[in-house]
């Protein structure tokens, strides 16, 4: 037998798995009848999927798998094959999931993608369709989105808990909105019988109120357009957007949790007699930060692959090594990877304000005010971040610093916009980035998971050639305020 040394194509996909429920029990009962009922099944998923961009690319008995090129599509499909059932059709569920897929040389799929849909499948109650949160996320821009959580699962073979929502049919949907336009009338009818009342209540309320309490009488307003002093004037222009310290937002859906950091004076660096101390910390000096917002959390699969659904990211899916994608920091990611996220967000956003922080911004933000090498202390636990670990955390898992921002230290080392110079001599004390023509290397900062604890200090520093993708290194975004 000769061994096929080719290579495999890996590519981001849509995976949907539809299953016949009481397949068996049919079979036994009528298998002539039953393999009608499955012929005619697949034929109407052939042209649901090929209606959405999809194809069906296997088949097992009683159970089919989908693949599409967005979640969106996906989406649609399976809100056809379960809201357009026609009469007499065997019960189904549904799983859903975006994951690396690879291409066999048949063009089937296998990989974590297909794995991933078809336990969720199994876990979907007849008549429904659960998916994971990568494909909510995904797909929760299509007009016809509408999802309901259902908490986290753990699925056969996979050692991660997944996030899971089911997909809301078309009843459910209605249901929904009417209850939503209810209240909303219920609302409205409050406030106009309130309105309307409201003259006679105050009046009512006058005689109860002693002589010197009342109100003044209101002059009669001057009738040539005239203002009188009395009268307040009422500006009718929005106002621009004001920020305070530790104020949270996004700017869109798809868009990362951010936090507004105050401005500051801090000390940058690390003193001679700091433990795992690297020679490019140095010389300490003060540097002087504005304000501006920074990521809460570390980017995700699940952002990342929201951009790759939207267009952009340059059509790259970095790998997930086996441990999952959703919620668990994007790695594998170069700093030029990141310049094709951040024109994609500013996108979305409809500005350019999205950028990676500067080093010193970047390091005044880990330390949160504090001096010690760490947010924490002069020391950091395991309770207190992932590092000298096998893989990456969902982003988010341990405690916070004191601006509320998580995994400064440890489970991906995070991209700053610096070019690498190895030390602060000539460095702006501005909290500018160090930009350089020729830049050899840029900085990361944080330690990753693998890394021991002396790279996870606040003053540490790591650079990489600009298209290096390393699997420990993801980066979060910083954001110039209005």
């Amino acid at each position: 037998m000769v061994e096929n040394t080719e290579e495999r194509t890996i590519r981001l996909a849509s995976i949907v798995a539809v299953d016949i429920v009481g397949f068996s029990t049919m079979s036994e009962r009528d298998q002539r009848n039953a393999a009608r009922k499955v012929e005619n099944l697949r034929a109407r998923i052939e042209q649901v999927a090929a209606k959405n961009g999809g194809r069906l690319f296997n088949t097992a008995g009683d159970g089919f798998m989908l693949e599409f090129g967005s979640a969106g599509s996906a989406l649609g499909a399976v809100q056809d094959i379960l809201d357009k059932r026609p009469k007499g059709e065997p019960p189904i569920r549904v799983g859903a999931h975006v994951g690396d897929v690879v291409v066999t040389a048949t063009n089937d799929l296998l990989g974590h993608g297909v794995n991933v849909a078809a336990r969720l499948q199994e876990l979907a109650e007849p008549g429904t369709a659960l998916v994971s949160a990568e494909f909510r996320s995904m797909a929760r821009s299509s007009p016809t989105a509408a999802f309901q959580a259902r908490g986290q699962k753990p699925l056969d073979n996979i050692e991660q808990r997944v996030q899971t929502f089911e997909i809301l049919s078309k009843r459910q949907r209605f249901v929904r909105a009417a209850r939503r336009y209810a209240s909303m009338g219920v609302a409205i009818a409050l406030l106009a019988i309130g309105a309307y009342f409201a003259p006679t209540i105050w009046r009512f309320s006058q005689q109860f109120l002693p002589a010197e309490q009342q109100p003044d009488a209101v002059a009669s307003p001057q009738i040539n357009g005239a203002l009188s002093d009395e009268q307040p004037v009422i500006d009718m222009v929005p106002t621009a957007a004001t920020y305070t310290a530790g104020h949270t937002f996004t700017d869109c859906a798809n868009c990362p949790e951010m936090v507004v950091l105050p401005g500051g004076i801090f000390v940058m660096g690390s003193p001679a007699s700091e433990a795992g101390r690297g020679r490019d910390e140095g010389p300490q000096r003060e540097v002087s930060i504005s304000p501006f917002a920074i990521g809460k959390y570390e980017i995700t699969f699940a952002q990342w692959d929201a951009c790759l659904a939207g267009g952009g990211c340059n059509g790259f899916s970095p790998p997930d090594n086996g441990w999952g994608r959703g919620a668990r920091p994007v790695t594998g990611v170069s700093w030029n990877d990141v310049q094709s996220y951040l024109d994609w967000l500013n996108q979305q956003a409809g500005g350019l304000r999205y950028r990676l922080a500067s080093e010193a911004e970047w390091e005044y933000a880990a330390r949160a005010g504090a001096s010690d090498a760490y947010a924490f202390g002069p020391r950091v636990t395991a309770t207190q971040a992932t590092f000298r670990a096998r893989q990456t955390s969902t982003v988010g898992a341990h405690d916070a610093n004191a601006w509320a921002l998580f995994d400064m230290h440890g489970n991906v080392g995070e991209w700053v916009e610096d070019c690498y110079v190895a030390n602060y001599d000539q460095a702006p004390i501005d909290g500018a980035a160090v930009q350089a023509n020729n830049c050899a290397r840029h900085v990361y900062r944080g330690g990753g998971f693998s890394d021991q604890a002396q790279i996870l200090r606040a003053a540490a520093r790591q650079s990489a050639p600009a298209d290096r993708r390393n699997a420990a290194v993801g980066f979060r975004v910083a954001r110039t305020l209005d």
